[in-house]
């Protein structure tokens, strides 16, 4: 029924989405909605009760299950990459729903038109869970921050890995080969004749999908974010700052080539 955790609101929220029941119904009753179920005094009665019910548990799974509905905006002139991503309003689908949260998903949302599509933000391994962010990824929002936020709007902990080893955000972390923790690296002793060259191979392919960007390839940049990605993925396991920029910039190529855009007057 999209809603999991009823029994974990405070009696506060219950009585407010209540009045706001009775206040509808209440309404209704003035059309003579329900006819001859209608109550003749303060005593609902069992249709009433029933669209009353109803109405609390749309607002229920409105609050736990309402995706962002968001569109890229740029000035006039103004190459796509350099614009934002602004919200726009809010919708209620049924099928993302279903996928947990993680404070680093595997996926990506993007609205087209009335729709939302969903695109890995990286390569996933098999058996890997899919997962979506229901609120600010970790490379935005501390974790002190998005933790009790998530406690408090969605009523769960957040277990993912990015709040178990509570990474840190977006300019607190590593951001070359030489800041990479030791528990990080994804090479032995033995591979490091070949380090230096999967080094350039990381920057030269970061490079490329950079070219390819300025040049509004963007179905060329977003073929080789997989390869980039595994790239990374041979030298350090995350949070570093490449894995968040090739996030990043992929949703952006994303945005551009799929998502809803409109272009602002510069005034």
């Amino acid at each position: 029924n999209l809603v999991g955790h009823h029994d974990m609101w405070e009696w506060r929220e219950h009585a407010y989405k209540a009045f706001f029941a009775l206040f509808f119904v209440r309404c209704l009753q003035k059309s003579n909605y329900f006819g001859a179920a209608q109550s003749k005094d303060f005593q609902l009665s069992d249709e009433e009760l029933l669209v009353g019910s109803l109405m609390i548990h749309v607002m229920e799974v409105a609050t736990m299950n309402s995706h962002e509905i968001g569109q890229m905006e740029a000035e006039r002139g103004q190459n796509w990459l350099l614009g934002q991503t602004v919200p726009v309003g809010c919708a209620l689908e049924p099928t993302l729903v279903l996928l947990n949260h993680a404070c680093d998903p595997t996926m990506i949302r993007v609205n087209i038109g009335v729709s939302t599509a969903g695109f890995a933000s990286r390569n996933i391994r098999k058996g890997e869970e899919i997962t979506d962010c229901y609120s600010w990824p970790f490379d935005i929002t501390k974790y002190e921050d998005r933790s009790p936020d998530l406690l408090k709007k969605y009523k769960f902990q957040c277990g993912c890995i990015a709040c178990k080893e509570k990474w840190v955000t977006f300019h607190d972390l590593p951001r070359s080969f030489n800041d990479v923790p030791d528990d990080k690296i994804n090479f032995s002793p033995e591979d490091l004749p070949h380090v230096q060259g999967k080094m350039m191979n990381v920057q030269k392919l970061g490079s490329k999908i950079n070219q390819l960007q300025q040049k509004d390839d963007f179905d060329g940049a977003m073929s080789l974010y997989g390869e980039f990605n595994a790239a990374i993925q041979q030298l350090m396991a995350p949070p570093h700052q490449f894995y968040v920029i090739a996030r990043r910039s992929y949703a952006s190529c994303l945005w551009v080539k799929y998502g809803n855009k409109i272009r602002r007057d510069n005034n």
